[in-house]
């Protein structure tokens, strides 16, 4: 017996899983990353915090050089923090990327079972009414065998 449409679509609709599952995997890789990057970048701002604690109350008699060096490196954390906030501006991006990829993939295999349900629902009505025929055809065999 010849395989059916909507049994032919099963191997469509698992291709259709595995690239939904696929992108599940990439949008929680994707959010992990920017949950990472921002505790980085919450910890670069309380080292900077505590830093600028310590260095304000150990001011007095600091030479020129140190307090020069210090405001230095509170100038390279500032440039951290800045460069760690674009980058979970980047991630973020990504993230939405996933998310749009998710969201494809997730329609598409939506759609393909609907479809599948839908060629199973004609496939059935088409089986009834060749087995509806059948039974007429039979049906009238026996009513003409009787006369």
């Amino acid at each position: 017996m010849a395989v059916s449409r909507s049994q032919r679509m099963t191997v469509v609709l698992q291709l259709a899983n595995r690239a939904e599952e696929a992108a599940v995997n990439a949008l929680n890789d994707s959010r992990d990353n920017v949950e990472r990057a921002r505790e980085q970048l919450e910890q670069i701002s309380r080292y900077q915090q505590e830093y600028t604690r310590q260095l304000n109350a150990k001011t007095a008699g600091l030479s020129a050089q140190n307090m020069i060096n210090d405001r230095r490196f509170l100038q390279q954390l500032g440039q951290a923090l800045s460069a760690q906030q674009q980058q979970i501006l980047q991630l973020q991006q990504a993230e939405t990327g996933c998310l749009r990829n998710w969201q494809q993939c997730y329609q598409r295999r939506q759609g393909i079972e609907k479809l599948i349900q839908s060629l199973k629902s004609a496939e059935d009505a088409s089986a009834e009414k060749l087995l509806q025929k059948e039974l007429d055809e039979l049906s009238s065999l026996f009513r003409n065998r009787e006369t």
